[in-house]
């Protein structure tokens, strides 16, 4: 896999492929994404001068707040200006943990990802209302985090006939234990792999790989779709790297307001 190539891919697609149910919106400086229903804003790309950086940001913070919403800047290691990540925590973003940007040709998927988990896991597509609580309660417990906008997302998904946006949960004897959800906008070469966690006590089993090559069999309906996009928390990174997966750069969430 070419690197330089991929990323120059993905750039390319921030500015112009949405996720499904999004718009963009672009400035001349940015690119905004809204999400299905104004579930969710962010800045999905970013382009300007250290010196417009002030000017760049207040307008940014200006335009949500007349909107009464909230918004991420998703900051990438290679965006301009390099200072950008310093200058969004100084201006009191909330920065999130640093997320590595793993991505794998699907050609290079190794075929230790095939390999079968351990008696007992195995793996649905979220296609109910069960399903759905099955799947917020695991993310919940891993994260410890609101799962109101996961919830609508995977309710509007459940409507959608190409299903483009879609949820996996993972069982262990019909106790839900993991999950993850996927992603693959129209025309994209990239398929967003997301939220993949696991239960702490079922860790192990095989259930996290087993997520992965679920949600990578679903892909083979999309002929677009030529590479998997992960962003990777450290503790996924060495997985991810055994199955195939690159780090291309890192990435960063900033949330505004940083009290949300």
């Amino acid at each position: 896999m070419e690197v330089t190539t991929v990323l120059r891919l993905l750039d390319e697609e921030r500015q112009s492929v949405p996720d499904p149910g999004a718009r963009l919106e672009k400035t001349s400086y940015v690119v905004r994404a809204h999400g299905p229903g104004s579930l969710w804003h962010m800045i999905v790309y970013s382009h300007f001068s250290a010196s417009q950086a002030e000017t760049v940001v207040n307008a940014e913070i200006c335009y949500f707040t007349q909107l009464n919403q909230n918004f991420e800047w998703k900051i990438y290691s290679h965006d301009e200006p390099p200072g950008l990540l310093t200058y969004l925590r100084d201006r009191g973003f909330k920065i999130g943990e640093e997320e590595s940007l793993m991505v794998c040709d699907l050609q290079d998927l190794s075929p230790a990802l095939m390999v079968p988990p351990f008696a007992g896991v195995t793996v649905s597509p979220v296609t109910d209302e069960q399903q759905i609580e099955d799947y917020l309660s695991v993310e919940s417990a891993v994260w410890s985090c609101p799962t109101e906008k996961t919830g609508e997302l995977l309710f509007a998904s459940l409507s959608d006939p190409l299903r483009l946006d879609r949820g996996f949960v993972a069982y262990f004897e019909r106790k839900p234990v993991g999950c993850g959800r996927l992603s693959a906008p129209q025309h994209s070469r990239f398929s967003g792999l997301w939220g993949g966690c696991v239960l702490p006590d079922f860790r192990g089993l095989g259930v996290y790989r087993a997520l992965l090559s679920s949600r990578i069999a679903a892909l083979r309906q999309f002929e677009s779709i030529a590479y998997l996009r992960v962003d990777a928390l450290a503790t996924s990174r060495p997985i991810l790297e055994k199955y195939g997966f690159h780090r291309i750069a890192s990435t960063w969430p900033a949330d505004w307001p940083p009290d949300r």
